[in-house]
């Protein structure tokens, strides 16, 4: 049998430099940035604004929905409005040069976004064709809007800070086999509010993924036997064929009541030094 022989081009002639570039890059994985990037979705009022504002010296995104007023007697966090999308590319690049103190960058909420996201896109395409309607986004323009909103959520996900995406919810219904080979059983599942390719490379951006609700509880006073009412916050993590969910560091367990971003983060990092 004849050797095969190997041709000239199926090696690189630089393969020391291509060497010492590719060893000066690796690293332990202690040696990178501990930052964490985590999705929250919810119902209106459900809090959300109010889990970004926990988080390690935040700035809150506020995308045209105005969430942070439920935050601003209290917490009253460092935020900026955001009515169109050329601004918010602004502020990615604001956050990316790293001349400010934040830690943390909340987009609150990503529904908005994509929202503006359309406008912008059909903006353009207005202006490309007058003659088309902006208000009636064509299979094409989700497609740009998906390709665009895609990218951005890489890019922001890529920065070396700690990364809150929020959303609202909606229920959809996904397709499962069934038991029976003609069989096809549809789950009702809970999950972010944007479109299906731009809700599943958000879930894979992520590390972590939380549905947060409001339940009202009844708080009973055994010294004074006396009872009230309140409504407190819970963030799901339990797998759950209703709801999307994820915990990839494996510290929440099914649920973590009156959530706080900073001490979510001391959790993980506790947690992977023990």
């Amino acid at each position: 049998m004849a050797e095969k022989k190997t041709t000239s081009s199926s090696r690189k002639t630089d393969i020391e430099s291509i060497k010492t570039r590719v060893e000066s890059r690796i690293k332990r994985a202690s040696a990178y940035d501990q930052n964490q990037n985590v999705l929250i979705y919810g119902r209106p009022g459900a809090k959300k604004t109010r889990f970004c504002a926990s988080a390690p010296a935040p700035l809150i995104i506020d995308i045209n929905e105005e969430g942070t007023d439920s935050v601003r007697r209290d917490i009253d966090p460092m935020v900026i409005r955001v009515y169109d999308w050329e601004s918010f590319i602004d502020i990615y690049w604001y956050a990316h040069e790293g001349d400010h103190n934040f830690e943390t960058f909340a987009i609150d909420g990503i529904t908005g976004l994509q929202g503006l996201c359309m406008s912008y896109v059909l903006g353009e395409r207005f202006t490309m064709d007058p003659s088309r309607d902006p208000d009636m986004p064509s299979r094409q323009a989700w497609g740009k809007v998906g390709k665009i909103m895609r990218d951005q959520i890489t890019n922001w996900r890529n920065l070396p800070y700690n990364i809150v995406f929020t959303a609202t919810e909606r229920a959809r219904e996904v397709d499962e086999e069934g038991s029976g080979d003609d069989d096809a059983e549809v789950v009702r599942q809970i999950g972010p509010n944007v479109s299906p390719s731009i809700g599943s490379h958000l879930e894979q951006a992520v590390g972590t993924i939380g549905r947060l609700i409001k339940r009202e509880v009844i708080v009973k006073n055994k010294r004074k036997g006396t009872t009230r009412r309140e409504v407190r916050s819970r963030l799901m993590f339990a797998d759950s064929p209703r709801y999307i969910s994820k915990d990839r560091n494996g510290v929440f367990g099914a649920y973590i009541d009156a959530p706080d971003f900073t001490e979510m983060l001391e959790k993980i990092y506790n947690h992977k030094e023990v």
